[in-house]
């Protein structure tokens, strides 16, 4: 019975669902890169620098 329902899955549907899942979770960085200001951008951008530990989105 389950060698018989697995048998009839199809995956490629499966894998359309994993593209599309990438392609609007890679568009959706993107946008919110592009939206940040200079300032921010800079700010996160420093991280990695200082030592001080520092929320930048508070700016």
């Amino acid at each position: 019975m389950v060698k018989d329902l697995v048998s009839a899955l199809d995956y490629s549907n499966c894998a359309t669902a994993a593209l599309l899942l990438f392609v609007v979770s890679f568009v959706g960085i993107v946008y919110g890169s592009m939206r940040l200001s200079r300032k921010s951008a800079d700010a996160f951008a420093s991280i990695p620098l200082s030592d001080n530990v520092e929320t930048p989105r508070d700016e």
